[in-house]
């Protein structure tokens, strides 16, 4: 007997993603699930293409958020109406412009739901068919993130993380914590911080198989990438059980760093100090460097068989030892800009 699923899809002004994405959901090749696409106050034609679809696809039902919702995120607000109308106890959690990589999509975590567990954190990727330097790049960091996320949660703790775009959770977990009352007026990090909060190291599971990850269109904007990574600097401030994770992968986005930097910051002062003895030091520091290439190496192999692993395409081999390095100091990027923006930027608006 398979698991009943609701998917939720939260939208605003997307008609022509779900024009595009929504017929791959509503496809799938499964026997009993719902997909309820909650209207954010759009002003395009997405309530014409709903309606239209919902003629031909009986699983799919709308609804609508008001505008003019008071000290709580459309986004928020969107995710509660769509759990709360719910008519299973499993829902997805998806965005218009994304799609399942197959038609196994449901069929994967349906066998993941029933191990017991209540939140299932799945993974989703840029579309890797626009092939752009670009594309390249926000491919690689939202890679980084999901396997430094899926590793935490496999070595026994509770999710920090989650990829918004391929969540599950019982909505009888949701209903019972009181869903988003500790961060109502955020405007990003909805899905991320609800995992966060509801996830302990027994309850969460990760879902990897290839065959159940979910594509996103890529950015279009560089903007909007900044604008994602800044904005996360406000959601993390809200994030519990972060020490370990942060600590982890802190010290992670930095070791290629220092494995350069501290042997070619000693080589000079070695020559200084022993300046007799200048080309045993160069001979060990040679070899120092070669060992460094080689770890450099065997990481950046791992890296990209991991991400072919969880169906990612693209080898990672060679551009990881150019992106891991550039990774630091768009982290560092992103914070200095958060901490030069108004708080209130990252906050609905009271009414």
């Amino acid at each position: 007997m398979s698991t009943p699923f609701s998917i939720i899809i939260p939208t605003h002004n997307q008609a022509p993603e779900l024009k595009t994405h929504l017929p791959l959901v509503l496809e799938q090749d499964y026997s009993d699930f719902e997909v309820i696409v909650v209207d954010m106050a759009s002003t395009d034609e997405t309530k014409q293409v709903l309606e239209n679809l919902e003629l031909e696809y009986p699983a799919l039902r709308h609804t609508i958020t008001p505008a003019t919702a008071r000290d709580i995120s459309l986004e928020r607000l969107a995710l509660t109406l769509g759990i709360r109308t719910a008519k299973h106890d499993w829902v997805i959690i998806t965005h218009a412009n994304c799609q399942p990589a197959t038609s196994q999509w449901l069929q994967i975590f349906g066998q993941a739901a029933v191990e017991g567990k209540e939140i299932l954190v799945g993974v989703a990727k840029y579309d890797e068919q626009r092939r752009s330097w670009f594309n390249y790049k926000t491919s690689f960091f939202r890679l980084w993130n999901t396997q430094a996320n899926l590793q935490h949660i496999r070595s026994g703790h509770a999710a920090v993380r989650a990829d918004g775009c391929n969540i599950a959770l019982r909505r009888s977990l949701f209903l019972s914590k009181n869903g988003f009352d500790n961060h109502l007026n955020l405007l990003s990090g909805a899905e991320e911080l609800l995992v966060n909060r509801l996830s302990t190291a027994s309850n969460t599971a990760v879902v990897s198989n290839p065959e159940a990850i979910v594509v996103e269109d890529v950015l279009p904007e560089r903007r909007l990438w900044k604008k994602h990574r800044v904005f996360y600097m406000e959601t993390r401030r809200h994030q519990k059980n972060a020490t370990p994770y942060r600590t982890k992968t802190n010290l992670k986005q930095w070791l290629p760093w220092l494995l350069i930097l501290v042997p070619g910051s000693l080589w000079p002062v070695l020559n200084y100090l022993h300046p007799d003895e200048n080309v045993a030091i160069s001979i060990v520091m040679g070899l120092g460097f070669l060992l460094t290439l080689i770890i450099l190496g065997a990481w950046a192999n791992s890296f990209s068989h991991r991400a072919q692993a969880i169906g990612y395409r693209r080898s990672y081999l060679f551009p990881f030892l150019l992106f891991a390095f550039a990774l630091p100091l768009w982290n560092l990027s992103a914070l200095l800009s958060y901490h030069l923006s108004p708080k209130k930027e990252f906050r609905k608006k009271f009414v």
